[in-house]
């Protein structure tokens, strides 16, 4: 007896006609929704970019005027501006994937274990191995050589690792946006235990540039971990040469690199040095980044489209 046909996403059963795109089954109501038009979805997003950077430095001039105490206040404060930044992203991520959503359970356990693989590898490399920050701020070309050189590629390691190790040889990984919505997941996760450990190792963070470390952490680590992302989706259905996904992850490591060297100069102490720099600087690099991903999404989608499903 033949299984009985079902939605890709709810799992409905269904019956005749069927509703299929990009040869998959969907029930009524998610067919709708896929084929939903999106009028003026780049300029939605841009904007919900821009709208973070004005809020966040909104809230940093704030911060100016307002001294949290040491102690557990200042403590927690720090805490939820490391976790609800990366939380709004990866359901901003999560939801692009419109045509099949992945499994929340993989989802969380690539998060997770990027989140780990920071705290248990790159972390410990970059400070007990290298200690990178006894020696890194030296000069302005030793801190953006140790940056590009030793700690992108770290954190991007990482996030390739959690995407291959979890999902990339899995049946889950049937699509191309899979790569990028992956991707993006596993940056999230290096951003938060970045995030988290920024706050911890100083007690707390001065609330100005607490809040420009933490946004643009988040956004920046999901957009250069979405582009890796790309470039593995790709080596998975289309024939790459073999230097296409480290030259992806390569280029992902200099993004992050060059990222971690901007940001560096927000300093835990107060500001000490001109964060507002450090917040365009950020934001640009991110947004540029950000921008040439949704555009990554918007095609990979046409191309999925495009081709039956075996």
């Amino acid at each position: 007896m033949s299984e009985q046909p079902e939605c890709c996403i709810c799992h409905d059963p269904l019956t005749p006609p069927y509703r299929t795109l990009g040869g998959r089954l969907y029930c009524e109501r998610h067919f709708a929704a896929v084929n939903k038009p999106h009028p003026g979805v780049w300029r939605a997003e841009v904007l919900l970019v821009l709208t973070t950077a004005a809020i966040s430095a909104l809230l940093a001039l704030l911060g100016q005027n307002v001294a949290l105490p040491d102690g557990p206040a200042r403590i927690v404060v720090g805490l939820l501006l490391a976790v609800v930044p990366s939380a709004l992203w990866l359901v901003f991520f999560y939801q692009q994937d419109r045509l099949e959503p992945e499994p929340k359970i993989k989802v969380a356990s690539v998060f997770v274990l990027a989140l780990l693989l920071t705290q248990a590898v790159a972390l410990p490399i970059a400070r007990d191995v290298l200690r990178v920050s006894d020696w890194a701020t030296a000069d302005t070309l030793t801190s953006l050589l140790a940056s590009t050189l030793i700690l992108g590629p770290l954190y991007q390691g990482v996030a390739y690792a959690a995407v291959r190790a979890v999902v990339y040889n899995t049946p889950e990984f049937d699509e191309r946006m899979d790569g990028i919505v992956y991707g993006t997941v596993a940056g999230l996760g290096v951003a938060t235990l970045l995030n988290l450990r920024f706050v911890l190792d100083n007690a707390g963070v001065a609330l100005g540039p607490g809040i420009i470390r933490a946004v643009t952490t988040a956004l920046a680590l999901a957009s250069f971990s979405g582009v890796m992302g790309y470039f593995m989706a790709e080596a998975r259905f289309t024939h790459r040469p073999v230097w296409w996904v480290p030259a992806g992850v390569a280029l992902a490591a200099l993004l992050n690199g060059i990222f971690s060297w901007l940001i560096a100069e927000v300093s835990a102490a107060g500001l000490t040095v001109e964060p507002w720099r450090s917040l365009a600087l950020g934001v640009v690099v991110a947004l540029a980044v950000f921008g040439a991903l949704v555009l990554l999404m918007r095609r990979v989608t046409e191309v999925t489209l495009a081709q039956p499903r075996a």
